[in-house]
Order: C-alpha cells, then sequence, then structure tokens
C-alpha cells in the first residue's frame, strides 16, 4: 500500500523532534544537602518517557500537517453470479397509478401505488433475492441517465433503487436509449458469466429500424439477456391480451414485445401485475449458471491525517496532566 503526501515540504519538520531531547530538565528543587536525596530510578524513568511523548507528539503532527493519505486505485475482485443491469422507466407514467383496477373518479386513485412505487418495490425484493450477483442501473425516461455501475455492494445498489423515488418524471419513453446505455455497461469487458439486462416499464415506446439492429447486434456481441417486467397501466391490456395484428400506434407495448421476440438472444416478459409474477421472474434468474466475475472495484482516495492527528494531541494531553502532577516545591512537615 503506497502512503502520498498531499503537502510534503511540511516533513521538513520532523527534526525538530529532536528538540525535547535538547532541552534542560526541568528546574531543580532546592535543598539543603543533595547527598541525603536518594537516587530515584522512577524520576529517570518518567523523564525519558515524557520526553519520547513530547517527540512523538511532534512527529505526528507533522506528519499529519503534510496530509498523508492512500490514492485511489482499482482493485481486482472475483465473485460469483451473474453480471445484472436493471433499466427502470422514469417516465411520467410510471407515476399514475398500479394497473389492474378502473378508477371512475380520479381522487380515488389517492393512496394507491403509483406504478413507479411498485416497481421499485419488486426490484427490492429481486434484488435481496439474489446477493451474489453483480448489479448496475440505468434509468431512463427522455434520455438515459446511469445510476449506478457494476457492483456487488448491497447499500450502494439498496441505495441506487430508492432514489428513484425522488421527483417525478418526464413526459417521453425512451427505451431503445435505455437498452443502449444498459448495454455499454459490458463494452469492453470480458465475457466471466451470465449476463442479464432487467427492464421495468410500462412500454409505450417506439424503436426505430436503427435503434432496434444495433440493440440486437449489441445484445448477440455481449451475449445478453433481456427480461422484461411489464407494469401494466390502469385499464390498458396485457402484452398477452392486445390484439396480435396491432401496430405501435394502437399498441406500442405489444409491438415491442414482438420485437423482443425476434431476437436471437434470450428474452422473457412478465406481467408484473403481481408478486406472482416476480416469483416467476426471481425463479427463472435463479436457473442462471453461476460462474466466476473477474471485476475492478474503485477504491476511494483515503486521508489518514485524522489520525496522526488524533495520536499527536493524545499525547499533549498526556504531556498537560504530567507538568500538571509535577512537584514544583517541598512541602513543609508538620511536627
Amino acid at each position: 500500500m503506497s502512503i502520498l503526501f498531499a503537502s510534503p515540504w511540511l516533513l521538513a519538520l520532523l527534526p525538530a523532534a529532536l528538540l525535547p531531547w535538547m532541552l534542560p530538565r526541568t528546574s531543580a528543587l532546592s535543598y539543603p544537602w543533595l547527598a541525603l536525596i536518594p537516587g530515584d530510578r522512577l524520576s529517570t524513568v518518567s523523564d525519558w518517557t515524557l520526553r519520547t511523548c513530547a517527540s512523538l507528539a511532534i512527529a505526528l503532527l507533522a506528519l499529519a500537517a503534510s496530509g498523508p493519505y492512500r490514492p485511489a486505485q482499482q482493485v481486482e475482485r472475483v465473485g460469483e453470479g451473474a453480471q445484472i443491469v436493471l433499466l427502470l422507466d422514469r417516465s411520467r407514467s410510471m407515476d399514475e397509478p398500479f394497473g389492474g383496477r378502473p378508477f371512475d373518479n380520479p381522487l380515488e386513485t389517492r393512496g394507491f401505488e403509483s406504478k413507479g412505487q411498485v416497481a421499485r418495490r419488486l426490484l427490492s425484493r429481486f434484488v435481496g433475492s439474489r446477493r451474489n450477483d453483480m448489479y448496475g442501473m440505468v434509468v431512463f425516461s427522455t434520455r438515459p441517465i446511469v445510476a449506478l455501475p457494476l457492483t456487488d455492494q448491497p447499500a450502494l445498489i439498496g441505495a441506487a433503487i430508492e432514489a428513484g423515488n425522488v421527483g417525478r418524471g418526464l413526459a417521453e419513453t425512451e427505451v431503445g436509449a435505455g437498452l443502449l446505455a444498459a448495454l455499454d455497461y459490458f463494452e469492453g469487458r470480458p465475457y466471466t458469466g451470465s449476463r442479464l439486462i432487467m427492464l421495468i416499464s410500462d412500454g409505450g415506446a417506439r424503436l426505430d429500424l436503427g435503434t432496434q439492429t444495433r440493440v440486437r447486434n449489441l445484445l448477440k456481441r455481449h451475449q445478453v439477456a433481456l427480461y422484461w417486467l411489464f407494469i401494466r397501466s390502469r385499464n390498458s391490456p396485457g402484452i398477452g391480451d392486445a390484439a396480435r395484428d396491432a401496430d405501435e400506434s394502437t399498441a406500442p407495448a405489444r409491438a415491442l414485445h414482438e420485437y423482443f421476440s425476434s431476437l436471437e438472444t434470450p428474452y422473457r416478459v412478465y406481467d408484473a401485475e403481481n408478486p406472482d409474477a416476480l416469483a416467476r421472474a426471481i425463479d427463472d434468474v435463479s436457473r442462471l449458471q453461476s460462474l466466476p466475475i473477474v471485476y475492478h472495484e474503485a477504491i476511494p482516495r483515503r486521508s489518514f491525517a485524522g489520525y496522526f492527528l488524533a495520536g499527536g494531541l493524545a499525547l499533549i494531553a498526556l504531556l498537560v496532566v504530567a507538568q500538571l502532577m509535577e512537584l514544583r516545591r517541598w512541602s513543609p512537615r508538620t511536627a
């Protein structure tokens, strides 16, 4: 482990740690005849101890002022499981009530979970069921936003999922841009285990021919499976209930499903209207082969100045206590 210094020129203060050994002892007490005073080994040891503490205090404070730190680094880790990118729709339609129940009065929607809230709840349960996987996360509406790089840290994954609870979504649903951003996670990364993109969306998006071709080629090149948790909009049919001759204008989710079904890579769709759909998705993902995953984890820069400062202040406090306990004059004896 390499240690660097933010202000290395302050290390020139280290020779000052020799000062306590150059100073004379504290002022001697007056006594009429020194021959009557026996040798005091404890005082000698105490003097050496206090001088050592003073030297260490000066050295520690000089090191703290120089700003010692461990630089940021990349550490290679080996895990086991699958690499899963969560692709969460954050469009305005995801703020609407969950599907499956008609509402005659808009006021009746109060107190019901939105589709986005359901999605985050399902994602939390999904991640909690597979703790050996690596997860990344992308949220999208008009543009994709990388919310979390591939990591196996549960706290980071949970925080990224919960962060989607802030604010309201935008009007557009650019599924194609979101898929391309999710596929970018695997660019230049060697294939060492199962790969999966889990799309959580209510559909309603159109992919142009160029985007379709790019998504198809990248899924095949990176060997990525695609699972779609389709969260049905209120009063809308499920993917399997829509007419097979429907086009993108009348049933965009059905058209998107037809495109996904034509892919040469594995694809599954789940009508996530109830927890049973999530259970089926979890069972399918659990059957993914768990192979060793080699990845690099970013270790942030770490400062050690606080430790040196704490040690120096503790020694100074000890010296102050010793100073207060010092005998400055002989106490007269009473008869």
